[in-house]
C-alpha cells in the first residue's frame, strides 16, 4: 500500500487511505489499526490519527463504543438519506445554473459523463468518483452563488463520499444514463427538462434502493 501511495503529510496519508476506501482495498467495517497503518504507509506515526481524524470528518471512518476505528458501514437506509441530500442540494444548484451553463461547459460536461463510464466500466471508483466531482463542479461554477459552492465543499462531497461505501456496483450504473440524457437535454437548449432528469435519476435510485418491484428505468 505504501509504495503506491507516498506520503509525508498529513492529508497525504488521508488522500492514500481516501483512495484505498474508494478502490475497496478497505472494505466498509475493516478495522484500522494505527501501527499498522503506519508501516503500511511507511510514514511518521503520528500522521496516521490526522489522517483518520479528516476521514472522520468526512463521514469515512466511524468510531466504535470501544474507542476502535473502522471504515464506515452504509446500509441501504443510509444510502436513501444520503440520496435525499445529495438530491436536494444538488437539483436546487442544477435548477439555477442550467440555463446558465455554456456550450464550452456542456461539452465539459458531456466529456466528464463519458468518462464516468469508462471509469465505471473498468472498475476505476476512485477515479469515477473524482470524475464526477468535476462534472459537478462545472454546475456549481454556472450557478455562479457563494453560497451554493460552499454547500457543495461541506454537503455534496461529505455526501457523494459516503455514498460510494455502499457496495452494490450495479448501483453507481444508473447515475450514467441520467448524467448523459440530462446533458443531451442542455444540448438541445431544454435547460427545465434536464433538472427534471436529474431529479428523476435520483428517484429511479431510490426507487432501486427499496427494492419496489421490478426494476426502474433510470
Amino acid at each position: 500500500m505504501g509504495d503506491d501511495f507516498p506520503a509525508s503529510r498529513g492529508p497525504d496519508v488521508a488522500e492514500a487511505l481516501r483512495r484505498q476506501i474508494f478502490a475497496g482495498a478497505l472494505p466498509p467495517g475493516s478495522p484500522l489499526d494505527e501501527a499498522r497503518l503506519s508501516e503500511e504507509l511507511h510514514v511518521a506515526a503520528g500522521l496516521v490519527p490526522q489522517a483518520l481524524a479528516q476521514l472522520t470528518d468526512e463521514g469515512l471512518v466511524e468510531t466504535l463504543p470501544d474507542q476502535t476505528r473502522q471504515i464506515a458501514v452504509v446500509n441501504e437506509l443510509h444510502a436513501i438519506q444520503l440520496l435525499d441530500v445529495l438530491e436536494v442540494v444538488l437539483v436546487a444548484v442544477f435548477e439555477r445554473a442550467a440555463p446558465r451553463i455554456s456550450s464550452s461547459g456542456i461539452a465539459a460536461m458531456e466529456a466528464r459523463a463519458r468518462q464516468l463510464e469508462d471509469a465505471l466500466n473498468s472498475g476505476d471508483m476512485p477515479g469515477s468518483r473524482e470524475i464526477l466531482l468535476d462534472l459537478i463542479r462545472i454546475i456549481i461554477d454556472a450557478a455562479d452563488h457563494d453560497e451554493l459552492r460552499a454547500v457543495n465543499e461541506h454537503v455534496l462531497k461529505r455526501s457523494l463520499g459516503r455514498l460510494y461505501l455502499y457496495r452494490r456496483s450495479e448501483f453507481y450504473f444508473l447515475w450514467i444514463d441520467g448524467w448523459k440524457e440530462s446533458v443531451a437535454l442542455l444540448k438541445a437548449d431544454e435547460p427545465d427538462a434536464a433538472v427534471q432528469r436529474l431529479r428523476r435519476m435520483f428517484w429511479v435510485l431510490t426507487e432501486e434502493l427499496r427494492g419496489s418491484g421490478s426494476p426502474a428505468e433510470a
